[in-house]
């Protein structure tokens, strides 16, 4: 297939592979080199406030310990004691209070 913009095709180039691959004039030098700067528009990046913020937790959660053995280490005897109770309330709190954050609801009281 042959591309004709403005009057100028597009050349094959020769990939490790064997397959031919269309290639714009200018873009791009012999493999292992990039194009010369232009003087004209650049890319840039920018991140929003949720990448920086997914950064800082992720730095948080590198810190972290991944299992806390004392506590569950409690909790396992209170088990096996029979002397363990569950909370109804305070684990229904706590999944409202996930849900709200992943969310972004705010609580009605």
């Amino acid at each position: 297939m042959v591309n004709d913009i403005n009057g100028f095709r597009s050349r094959s180039l020769e990939t490790p592979d064997n397959k031919s691959t269309s290639r714009a004039p200018g873009s791009g030098g012999p493999r292992g080199t990039s194009p010369a700067p232009s003087s004209g528009p650049s890319d840039t990046v920018n991140l929003t406030d949720a990448a920086g913020r997914m950064r800082e937790l992720e730095a948080q959660l590198a810190q972290a310990p991944e299992v806390d053995s004392a506590r569950v280490d409690a909790l396992r005897r209170s088990i096996a004691d029979g002397r363990y109770q569950i909370d109804d309330v305070h684990v229904t709190d706590k999944l409202i209070q996930l849900e709200q954050g992943l969310f972004g609801m705010s609580r009605k009281k």
